[in-house]
């Protein structure tokens, strides 16, 4: 079922709405319901037209003021999220999910307009899409942030020095104490403790985290890394925990705590 947010409804100006904490639980008796934010109505029919007969329900906004509303209102499993949008910007709303939400989000951004994609990331986006695309291809991109960001089965509880990473709590603890990670930083974090000591592409980082091949322009995984450092910091002898590999990639270096 699609649903629209009903046009009387109308945002007082100024106001910004909370935006409640969700859980990342999915309901095996409902289908996945996804929110797409987006102005360009006739887009978000085709888009959702589509997804609907992939087992997807699908609910419409076409303001921030509005899709912040409606996160209120219900529980989603992942938020498709345009930048360019009247009234608040997609950014904007970006950042007041991230304040109370790890909920998968997926950016759509201008083709070329690589600025928006780096800032989208910096701010705890999942991933990116360039318009214009081709609904194959978001639809295999909704499927690699979902299957990551709730997976079901061979799930890793790994300690490297000082960190312990549990995958069903969805949590990473630094000397005991909870550190806040993005879908695609927990995942980018869980493949490079798997490997601790050993480098690890780029290229496939890019395939096992974003589910597509890496460009030579990709700069997506050294964004999530800068991300990882800032929030996991340095070692307590200062060095890094990702060191880069110069025309290979990032490796997790262990130290004793």
């Amino acid at each position: 079922m699609t649903t629209f947010l009903d046009k009387t409804f109308t945002p007082r100006r100024g106001t910004i709405y909370p935006v409640a904490s969700i859980s990342l639980q999915p309901s095996d008796r409902n289908p996945p319901h996804l929110l797409l934010i987006d102005d360009d109505r006739a887009l978000a029919q085709l888009v959702a037209d589509y997804c609907e007969p992939h087992g997807f329900a699908v609910s419409m906004a076409a303001t921030g003021e509005e899709g912040i509303y409606l996160i209120r209102q219900k529980s989603f499993f992942l938020i498709i999220l345009d930048v360019m949008l009247p009234g608040i910007d997609g950014f904007e709303v970006l950042k007041r999910v991230r304040l109370h939400s790890k909920i998968p989000i997926l950016m759509l951004t201008t083709r070329g307009a690589v600025r928006d994609r780096v800032q989208g990331l910096e701010n705890g986006a999942d991933d990116y899409l360039p318009k214009p695309f081709q609904p194959e291809e978001l639809l295999a991109r909704i499927h690699s942030i979902l299957r990551r960001s709730y997976p079901t089965d061979n799930l890793a509880q790994l300690s490297v020095g000082d960190i312990d990473l549990n995958e069903a709590e969805r949590s990473v603890m630094l000397e005991g104490q909870p550190v806040d990670l993005t879908g695609a930083e927990f995942h980018l974090l869980k493949l490079l403790m798997e490997q601790a000591g050993v480098p690890l592409s780029r290229e496939e980082l890019v395939l096992q985290i974003f589910g597509r091949d890496a460009t030579s322009y990709d700069r997506s995984i050294d964004n999530l890394v800068s991300n990882l450092r800032k929030k996991l910091g340095a070692h307590l002898d200062g060095s890094d925990r990702i060191e880069s590999i110069r025309n290979v990639g990032y490796v997790y270096v262990s130290r004793k705590p």
